[in-house]
């Protein structure tokens, strides 16, 4: 008499294969989610360091570095002229005295002599969620303005052309005041060194979700702050606090976050607050 076999049916099989899938499915989202919080929290502690610099610049030399250096204004964004830029003054205090070294401030950021450094890969600001961007690009953008218009000596934000900022001159409060956010990055940038729309912008188009906006954009078009985060961008403020704002934030409380002197009385909190309970709903 011959023993039972203990095997699997093919229609246990399938049932099985069915239930893994189904599981597998259920668990991707979770798992993708995880990743983005984790360069989401990734992305915030590449921008401490660059805080704790800019004050630490200012510090040193009594005023913020400048966001851009040019002959005159206003700034276009094309591989001709000066653009020594905010970030390239950040690099001793950033810990990487080695690129600083490398820089020739006495010829244009576009020379020969300044190739390597323009085209270098530095992780230190670069978004990890922005994993399709050039490999010399800054994820990270000085904020010039509050309103969509060219750089020039005459703009309301903290990294302006050839002005040096010091905090006597931000009237609202360091806490008020939004230094840094994020950009996507357009086919054309110019690189991390350069202080052009690649390392400055504005927020008069509000918060860019997707796309690429610049694809048809003339060079005196600086354009808004955007990242691949879902839901929100990062905002780095003057108090060195780091904020998360949501993407559908009024473009009216982004620009009072950005003046840094037009004497009214913050509205962000309470409109943050307000978006915070609405998507509970």
């Amino acid at each position: 008499m011959s023993s039972p076999r203990h095997a699997f049916t093919l229609v246990e099989l399938l049932v099985v294969i069915a239930i893994i899938g189904v599981l597998v499915g259920l668990a991707a989202p979770a798992v993708q989610t995880m990743r983005e919080s984790s360069r989401r929290a990734a992305c915030q502690a590449r921008l401490t360091p660059i805080g704790m610099a800019i004050q630490s610049y200012h510090d040193r030399w009594l005023h913020f570095p400048v966001g851009t250096v040019a002959e005159s204004g206003p700034v276009e964004s094309v591989a001709a002229g000066n653009h020594h830029n905010w970030l390239g003054r950040l690099l001793d205090l950033l810990d990487q005295s080695v690129i600083a070294a490398h820089i020739d401030r006495s010829v244009s950021v576009y020379d020969e002599a300044n190739a390597a450094v323009l085209e270098l890969s530095y992780s230190g600001v670069q978004c990890p969620s922005a994993t399709r961007n050039q490999s010399n690009a800054s994820s990270y953008v000085g904020l010039h303005h509050p309103t969509e218009k060219s750089i020039d000596e005459k703009d309301h934000g903290v990294f302006v052309l050839n002005l040096p900022i010091n905090r006597d001159d931000i009237t609202d409060g360091l806490s008020n005041t939004a230094f840094v956010s994020e950009k996507l990055t357009p086919y054309d940038d110019l690189g991390w060194l350069s202080g052009t729309r690649a390392t400055l912008r504005n927020v008069g188009g509000g918060i860019v979700a997707s796309g690429d906006p610049f694809a048809s954009a003339p060079p005196s078009t600086v354009g808004s702050i955007g990242s691949h985060h879902p839901a929100g961008v990062h905002m780095l403020f003057g108090s060195g606090e780091i904020r998360f704002v949501a993407n559908q934030t009024d473009p009216r409380v982004l620009q009072q976050m950005v003046d840094r002197r037009d004497g009214q009385l913050p509205q962000q909190f309470q409109s943050l607050e307000t978006l915070r309970r609405q998507s509970i709903q």
